[in-house]
């Protein structure tokens, strides 16, 4: 079904202000959510209402979300997201880490005590409309063993690149591990089965059962190198600012108490290295050149990092955003609640 950006938008502020969360703080989540279901990552879109309110409900997310910078240095400041909603700190960090990457050419923003930040590239693509490039990478709940092991230790910790380009731009957004744990979460609900190499049950074997799945481990994308990186992403998101890390950390879709999540932001002034417009051409011909390569078999086009999601935020941007009966129940039922007069419905 087809939904109305606006109609979502609102039905969003209506909830996001039932839950507690001020004006300021909602439109930047609501503007956060939406775009992740506008580009097709709808396990981090509006999807995460549901887990907001689970959570309100049982006194597990402190609302209005406050934030506080706990150190700022030069290039570098830490905020501590203080367990509200996760994308107020996420945005607040990245643009600091604009505002100083303006001042000393590059900017390092860590976030502590926060949740869930939903999809990295909503945060990094902010950067790269301003003439940056972005790196972004958050830490979350084990989920994936170690290359080699069976037990959960890490998250599933993405890391999200965007660079400053003309048109569809380079945008790579993704987990360390082979698939998002959304997406095992999603085939849970959904009863259906996962492909087998997504991840091993509690016994280290192979499974297609999603439900097994989220008992056991994922595994990395690929092999130690995806192991590797997720550990990479733990210490700078985790570690390095203070925030929880490996199985210290709770999962947000789970009424463990706080999550205690982190976020890392760099954000690099291209402007201090080449002149902007420049940059952006040899990114145009960078892209123009990949694009003419010969095709693989079976391929009619090669594709850019995100220009899919892209695409599709093109798509939703005319035609309203795609959303499934089942989230479509979800929202309308927190809508009652809320005593909201908006019902979501395809136009």
């Amino acid at each position: 079904m087809k939904i109305p950006i606006n109609k979502l938008k609102q039905a969003t502020l209506d909830i996001l202000d039932y839950l507690g969360e001020v004006p300021e703080n909602a439109e930047v989540i609501a503007d956060i959510l939406i775009k992740a279901d506008m580009r097709g990552v709808t396990t981090h879109g509006t999807y995460l209402l549901k887990v907001m309110n689970m959570r309100v409900k049982a006194g597990q997310l402190k609302l209005p979300t406050l934030t506080k910078v706990v150190s700022d240095s030069g290039a570098t400041a830490i905020i501590d997201g203080m367990d509200g909603i996760g994308m107020v700190a996420a945005n607040k960090a990245v643009e600091l880490a604009i505002s100083k990457a303006k001042q000393y050419g590059m900017g390092i923003v860590l976030v502590r005590n926060t949740n869930n930040i939903g999809s990295l590239a909503c945060y990094t693509q902010k950067a790269a409309e301003q003439g940056m490039i972005a790196i972004m990478s958050g830490n979350a709940a084990p989920a994936m063993a170690p290359f080699g092991g069976a037990e959960q230790f890490m998250g599933t910790n993405p890391i999200g690149i965007s660079v400053a380009s003309n048109g569809v731009g380079f945008t790579a957004d993704m987990a360390s591990s082979v698939v998002a744990r959304g997406k095992v979460r999603k085939a849970a609900r959904e009863g259906v089965d996962i492909p087998k190499d997504w991840a091993l049950d509690e016994d280290g074997v192979s499974t297609t059962d999603p439900n097994k799945a989220l008992k056991g481990t994922l595994l990395p994308m690929g092999g130690p190198k995806g192991s590797a990186l997720a550990l990479t992403v733990d210490i700078l998101s985790g570690i390095l600012p203070g925030a929880s890390y490996a199985p210290n950390l709770k999962s947000f879709h789970v009424l463990d108490g706080p999550t205690g999540a982190g976020v890392s932001c760099i954000v690099i002034d291209v402007s201090r290295f080449m002149e902007l417009d420049k940059f952006k051409e040899l990114m145009s011909g960078y892209t123009d050149s990949i694009k003419n390569l010969k095709k693989a078999k079976g391929f009619s086009e090669i594709l850019m990092p995100g220009e899919i999601e892209y695409r599709k935020e093109e798509e939703s941007q005319n035609n309203g955003v795609t959303m499934t009966e089942e989230q479509i129940r979800a929202l309308n039922e927190i809508l009652i609640q809320a005593d909201s007069n908006i019902r979501l419905e395809s136009e």
